[in-house]
């Protein structure tokens, strides 16, 4: 049986993240929405290549090493005063070699000058970014989701208003990238300095033997994060240089409506996955049943999803995006087949990390990185927008059907 304090404590850290997310989706995609009516397709299809890519290419910015330290400060606090200062000074050193990576693959992009200006500005801010992950793992080991909430929903009002503000008086990517880049600046001080108030002090030291001791702990939450990286973010990057900005446009519209329902599973993963790192050293049994139900829920809502975007989808991209966005129909109707998916997928990979079960997942998640970009190849060459909604469908239920047979069959022995 879930104990009273365990449920309030994740009822409490659902509430912070719940409440943030709302509010920062309703400002999220009012952001997205002035944008496209405001640039059409082919400015959303930009906008959406600048940040996807920097994000693919953010590959080497952890190596695992966050997520490493999460757990295991989530299984025993003190520890974080062991590995605040190593995992802080790897992490410097690793967003300043990703970010000269940006750098070194931007230049010879076969896209405008400007373009190439903001994908560099975008990897410059995405340093502060990466960095500050450190601190919101430390908020979430301790079960503390109220500060990161804060953090986003202020980052994304200055976005809403500020930003958006900029772009409709301007009509132009570069100004408004630049005031939204700004907010995200805001946010990660924000979660720096309210994540340093977990830590006795703050310390940075570069010592690369320890980096090589965490890495040998840390590299398969690395390869799970980049092949999930990898069949999250190929097919925007590859649609654009496959079929240009006006596709990629029409695809991110279909995409943003299903990622309106990622937040469910983001919250459960965001407030079970310390407690299933904690209860699987304590109460496995209480474990077994805390997964349970969240699957249950998982399937549930994502079924409903399924049924909801394939009636709703013409009416949904007409009240969102208008008559420009109507080839996103069809595209939409295939996506809203990943939901449930993607719910499980979240919920799989949360319980297989935080049981030690790292290696398992990596190498579902390999095959299903690779199955993806092949996918994406093939059927974005021939369907466009329309091939890369089923390469993720395709890749999401084989994921799903990976993770369901072996933690059925293995995930929950000792």
């Amino acid at each position: 049986m879930v104990t009273e304090g365990l449920k309030l404590r994740l009822l409490k850290n659902a509430g912070w993240l719940f409440g943030a997310e709302i509010v920062s989706k309703l400002f999220a995609y009012g952001i997205i929405v002035l944008l496209s009516r405001t640039l059409g397709p082919a400015g959303l299809g930009q906008y959406s290549f600048i940040f996807y890519y920097v994000g693919l290419l953010g590959v080497f910015s952890d190596l695992g090493v966050g997520f490493y330290f999460m757990r295991e400060v989530a299984r025993d606090r003190s520890r974080a005063e062991e590995l605040l200062p190593d995992v802080l000074g790897f992490k410097i050193v690793l967003a300043v070699l990703n970010f000269l990576i940006i750098i070194a693959l931007t230049l010879p992009l076969p896209k405008p000058g400007w373009m190439k200006l903001l994908i560099v500005l975008a990897g410059a801010e995405a340093m502060l970014t990466w960095i500050s992950y450190v601190f919101v793992r430390l908020m979430y080991a301790h079960e503390v989701t109220k500060y990161e909430a804060i953090s986003r929903v202020i980052e994304r009002m200055w976005a809403f208003f500020v930003a958006g503000a900029v772009l409709y008086t301007t009509r132009s990517l570069l100004p408004f990238i630049t005031a939204i880049l700004i907010g995200y600046t805001m946010r990660e001080l924000l979660r720096i300095r309210w994540g340093s108030h977990f830590a006795n002090r703050i310390k940075v030291r570069f010592n690369s033997r320890v980096w090589a001791s965490l890495l040998k702990k840390s590299y398969p939450f690395w390869l799970i994060g980049l092949f999930t990286l990898i069949y999250y973010r190929t097919d925007m990057v590859m649609l654009n240089l496959l079929r240009g900005d006006y596709e990629t446009g029409i695809y991110r519209a279909a995409y943003t409506l299903i990622e309106v329902s990622l937040f469910i599973p983001n919250i459960v993963v965001a407030t079970t996955m310390p407690s299933m790192a904690r209860l699987w050293k304590e109460d496995r049994r209480t474990l077994e049943l805390l997964f349970k139900k969240s699957l249950q829920m998982l399937l549930g809502i994502g079924i409903i999803g399924v049924i909801g975007y394939y009636i709703f989808a013409r009416l949904g991209i007409m009240i969102v995006f208008g008559d420009k966005f109507l080839s996103s129909v069809p595209v939409l109707r295939v996506l809203a087949f990943a939901v449930p998916f993607m719910f499980l997928n979240s919920l799989f990979g949360s319980f297989m990390n935080a049981t030690g079960k790292e290696l398992t997942f990596t190498k579902i998640t390999g095959f299903t990185a690779l199955l993806n970009v092949v996918l994406n190849y093939i059927l974005i060459l021939h369907y466009g927008a329309s091939g890369a909604a089923v390469a993720t469908v395709v890749s999401q239920a084989f994921a799903t059907i990976g993770g369901y047979i072996y933690i059925n069959w293995n995930g929950r022995e000792d």
